[in-house]
């Protein structure tokens, strides 16, 4: 670690699979199911923090949509803590919107989070009571085909994308920014509808006193999987 401008500045190195499963029932309703872990390290060796998200969804005539439900992260300090985990319980809301064509797809979303974790006694021992918190995350995820016949099944797409989370809590300090994430990787068709996600993924993220940058070095893989589209 280094000292910055006054701010320690940590570093870190993980690898996150994942899956997204969007359901869509008829023209208006379907549920939303993800799931993620990370790693410690580049190696799978340790686990530091495994999440789900369960959510119903409601389709606009354009296949916008809102998005609601409730997601459960456990944290795995490790270090000698392997048997110890801290969790947290949420509720997320979220607005989606595409603007899609040919030659490019562009999806973006506003999600808002509002999180339950629980406090430590100490280095081995949860309380029980929780500390609240709240997010606000903005989402931009950009793709361009690499095959001249555009988005075809088994077909390789350029893969862009960005995402800022800001705190939206008096109880925090005054500072609103939490973190940003940076991708760059492709997007394999394995399908009409299914993609993988493949890439680096760049995270500077701030404490919540603000005295501490992590920046994490992130190997990336998403299954996406929509059903009945």
């Amino acid at each position: 670690m280094a000292l910055l401008a006054q701010k320690t500045v940590v570093y870190e190195q993980q690898i996150w699979p994942g899956y997204n499963a969007n359901i869509k029932f008829n023209s208006r309703w379907g549920i939303w199911v993800d799931g993620e872990i990370h790693t410690n390290d580049h190696y799978f060796h340790h686990f530091s923090q495994f999440t789900l998200r369960f959510a119903g969804t409601y389709f606009l005539k354009n296949n916008n949509k809102f998005t609601a439900g409730y997601g459960y992260t456990d944290f795995l300090p490790g270090g000698g803590h392997e048997s110890f985990s801290i969790p947290e319980h949420f509720i997320w809301q979220q607005f989606q919107w595409y603007n899609n064509t040919s030659k490019h797809k562009l999806m973006q979303w506003i999600r808002t989070e509002e999180k339950w974790k629980e406090n430590q006694l100490n280095d081995s021992t949860i309380a029980d009571d929780f500390t609240n918190t709240f997010k606000i995350r903005y989402n931009v995820f950009y793709t361009l085909p690499l095959s001249k016949r555009g988005f075809i099944p088994k077909s390789l797409s350029f893969a862009l994308g960005d995402e800022l989370y800001l705190y939206y809590s008096p109880t925090l300090s005054n500072h609103v920014f939490d973190q940003n994430r940076i991708f760059v990787g492709l997007s394999y068709a394995v399908n009409k509808h299914d993609n993988f996600v493949f890439g680096y993924l760049n995270i500077q993220q701030q404490n919540a006193t603000a005295t501490q940058l992590k920046i994490s070095s992130i190997i990336k893989a998403t299954l996406f999987l929509n059903i009945g589209y």
